[in-house]
């Protein structure tokens, strides 16, 4: 075991001991249910397209992708709450975890690949693989790690809804947000860290901590932050599940997905640039766009 921190309380900014993590906020994304039907094609920027369909996963299944073996792609993979097992296509399928678990895959040593690990919000426990385990948090907060101080590794941190507070081990306790919004961590201003941010559903505005806020989007969109122009920083964009357009700043309009179906953008294909990935919850299927 790496380290053990005690949870964080209102106004608590004491440090215990640092542990790097990143979590994967998959309890502030919510998706209505729908027919299975085909995805949709269209681009509005890339010149050359390549599609990819592949069945990984089933019903109920929680979608974890990323970087587990450190080639710069990230893997398709899901994380089953039944019996908190990941299956990570190419590889074993792992048991750790159980129900009612989050999961949270990140690089915790700065190898450059993610290990397995989940966030249990009835102790506010990470147990990460091949680590150890770190208390931080409290019941109701949203696991939100990211690499917030430009070391290579990311740092646990949580997002408290009733509050509109961050939870960042090693960082002063940030008041960014409130209640309704959803924590979007993500490099948008190309400092090699993630900055501190919050989606705001209700009027569809975007607020990144020492930027200006930004009205991008509608009520029901998904938020869906990653860097699609290759320039090192994350373009502000939604995912329009009605009818399965990205709307990226700066960048364009993508048609890709249908109503019900997760966005999950990221380096798939293996450079610089994130991909439009959508998976279908009903099938199990991913969309990738590349």
């Amino acid at each position: 075991m790496v380290g053990t921190c005690r949870h964080p309380s209102e106004g608590d900014n004491t440090m215990r001991h640092k542990v790097a993590a990143l979590g994967l906020v998959v309890a502030s994304l919510t998706v209505s249910g729908s027919t299975p039907a085909e995805a949709k094609q269209g681009s509005s920027a890339a010149t050359e397209v390549v599609t990819r369909t592949v069945r990984w996963g089933v019903t109920g299944d929680v979608p974890v992708p990323r970087n587990y073996v450190g080639d710069s792609r990230l893997d398709l993979a899901v994380w089953r709450p039944s019996t908190g097992t990941w299956h990570i296509r190419g590889a074993r399928a792992i048991r750790w975890g159980r129900s009612n678990d989050i999961p949270t895959p990140a690089d915790f040593t700065g190898d450059g690949k993610a290990e397995l690990a989940v966030f249990r919000p009835s102790n506010s426990t990470w147990y990460i693989r091949g680590v150890g385990r770190v208390q931080w948090g409290t019941r109701g907060d949203i696991p939100v790690a990211a690499n917030y101080v430009r070391d290579r590794r990311a740092e646990p941190g949580v997002f408290r809804p009733s509050t509109g507070r961050w939870f960042i081990l090693g960082a002063a306790v940030i008041s960014w947000g409130r209640p309704g919004d959803v924590p979007v961590p993500a490099n948008y201003v190309r400092d090699g860290h993630s900055d501190v941010a919050v989606f705001r559903p209700s009027v569809g505005r975007w607020f990144v901590r020492g930027a200006a806020p930004i009205t991008w989007g509608v009520a029901g969109d998904l938020p869906a932050p990653a860097d699609f122009s290759g320039n090192g920083k994350a373009e502000v964009t939604v995912f329009r599940s009605s009818d399965g357009t990205w709307f990226i700043r700066g960048v364009g309009n993508v048609s890709w997905g249908r109503r019900g179906d997760r966005p999950l953008p990221g380096q798939y294909g293996g450079d610089r640039r994130a991909d439009q990935v959508v998976w279908r919850p009903s099938n199990g299927t991913w969309y990738l766009r590349l």
